[in-house]
């Protein structure tokens, strides 16, 4: 959901409706008190020009302020995690997948699957919005949506509840020769930076996605999707 003005984003801060980002014109002013609440609210600050901006709230109106409001609540890592563990299921964990279209494929193959949720990171994540709902042919309204600040942290807790974590990343065990237990959270990373060195070491296991051709990779929703497949195909579900 756009917004746009300073009026709209006074009163959905009032709201504590979840902003994902605030775009503000690049040269004009804006109060240091606001610049301060956003920070501490720790929603992103994008500046842009002024037809940028003009593009994305389709009017000239819009005072140098665009807000973008997610369509999806938001969870507690703590609600995901003791979710998956009651039904003994799984969910994914996105690290550093920036593209909205990406994010809304991997939900919709963990929901036809029957996953419990995703877990998004704070920062490095793509934006819970129109393109990441429409991609996911709104499973994400299905599926319990957390973010938190420390990812490693939540991982840590899901494993102390009897939780295994898997990675897909590359240089890991051939993931056809891979057996798993639920409850399960699988870890996936963008193409180009894969899965920060911190999440690997707390992961149960790395495993691999073994191709012939001369792509080095395959994309991440197309990987998260072979991923699910080739290692709940082994197990019955929950």
């Amino acid at each position: 959901m756009i917004l746009w003005g300073k009026n709209a984003l006074e009163e959905a801060l009032k709201s504590n409706k979840r902003i994902e980002k605030v775009y503000l014109q690049f040269g004009k002013y804006f109060p240091p008190e606001l610049i301060e609440t956003l920070k501490k609210r720790k929603i992103k600050i994008q500046w842009a020009k002024k037809e940028e901006l003009k593009r994305k709230a389709r009017t000239t109106k819009h005072q140098g302020i665009v807000i973008l409001l997610s369509p999806i609540k938001i969870y507690d890592p703590e609600i995901l995690i003791n979710k998956t563990i009651q039904k003994n299921s799984f969910f994914v964990i996105l690290d550093r997948v920036t593209e909205p279209q990406n994010l809304g494929a991997i939900a919709r193959t963990t929901e036809f699957f029957g996953g419990t949720g995703i877990l998004l990171p704070e920062k490095e994540s793509a934006p819970l919005n129109e393109t990441a709902v429409k991609a996911s042919s709104g499973a994400l309204f299905h599926l319990i949506v957390s973010k938190c600040d420390n990812l490693v942290e939540a991982i840590k807790t899901f494993k102390n509840k009897g939780g295994t974590i898997i990675s897909v990343e590359t240089g890991g065990e051939n993931i056809s020769k891979v057996k798993a237990h639920f409850p399960l959270a699988l870890i996936v990373g963008s193409e180009g930076k894969g899965i920060k060195e911190k999440l690997l070491k707390i992961s149960d296991k790395i495993v691999s996605i073994p191709g012939k051709g001369k792509t080095p990779s395959l994309n991440v929703s197309i990987a998260t999707g072979i991923a699910i497949w080739e290692i709940f195909r082994k197990i019955e579900f929950p």
